[in-house]
């Protein structure tokens, strides 16, 4: 009798850790730097904008916590990325060298780019009108294959949206390119904007997806296979989207 009452307890207890598996698989971490709206860091405040929606409705489907670890640019995140410091990182472009140390799995479809100058400069209609002007771009982002293969263009590398910005600003280079959803943040950032800098005719927008890049080094407690199945599922059936589309309607003031 003893023997099946120990039994029972450990048989009860068995369970209960079962239930609380079910509740947290365990933790997702995650690197974000500041680049509104996808990505938004205050000192107060957890960690908001369209990426981290997405994130957080990841970190649901594949019942895990999450956990934030903030970076000051993306490269160092991708860094981190590639060396299993966190599990993944969002807003990725699919290119070849990203296999290396990550698998991509898609949440969303990609922005349109648009091209910004200080006020005077010639204005570009084209892509052509690129080649005679410095670029300034983002350490580690990948913007379109036309683009990132260009050995014409002159590229001016830079750590994060706001220092490219107040680069611009001091004729560092002539031209910067970013996502058009990042404009209405950027101008709420510099009051100056309207009188000091332009945007461009010339757009560009490919279509494709953007990922989540989860490391080859993750410490997730799920197999690739299944975070294929689940993730794909939920891409197919626009629920990132959906999650992004709310975020937007719920902060207006980010756009």
């Amino acid at each position: 009798m003893v023997r099946f009452e120990q039994i029972g307890q450990l048989l009860s207890i068995a369970c209960l850790l079962c239930s609380f598996s079910v509740v947290s698989a365990g933790t997702m971490r995650v690197c974000v730097d500041h680049y509104p709206p996808f990505q938004v860091l205050s000192a107060d405040a957890e960690p908001i904008g369209e990426n981290i929606a997405a994130l957080r409705l990841m970190a649901k489907l594949l019942e895990h916590d999450l956990s934030f670890e903030t970076s000051p640019n993306f490269a160092r995140c991708l860094h981190m990325l590639e060396g299993g410091r966190v599990d993944v990182v969002a807003g990725l472009i699919d290119k070849p060298e990203r296999h290396a140390y990550s698998y991509l799995l898609p949440f969303r479809p990609d922005s349109r780019y648009v091209f910004i100058s200080l006020k005077g400069f010639r204005a570009i209609k084209d892509y052509e009108g690129l080649v005679d002007a410095s670029i300034g771009v983002s350490r580690e982002t990948q913007y379109f294959e036309r683009f990132d293969s260009d050995q014409r263009l002159r590229k001016v590398m830079t750590n994060d949206m706001i220092s490219a910005t107040n680069m611009l600003l001091r004729s560092r280079f002539d031209i910067l390119i970013l996502p058009k959803v990042v404009l209405p943040s950027l101008k709420k950032h510099y009051p100056e904007f309207e009188q000091k800098l332009m945007v461009h005719p010339y757009t560009y927008e490919e279509i494709r997806p953007i990922y989540f890049g989860v490391s080859r080094k993750h410490q997730m407690n799920i197999s690739l296979h299944e975070m294929e199945r689940i993730i794909g599922e939920a891409y197919e059936q626009e629920r990132f989207m959906s999650e992004v589309e709310q975020f937007i309607l719920e902060h207006i003031e980010l756009y």
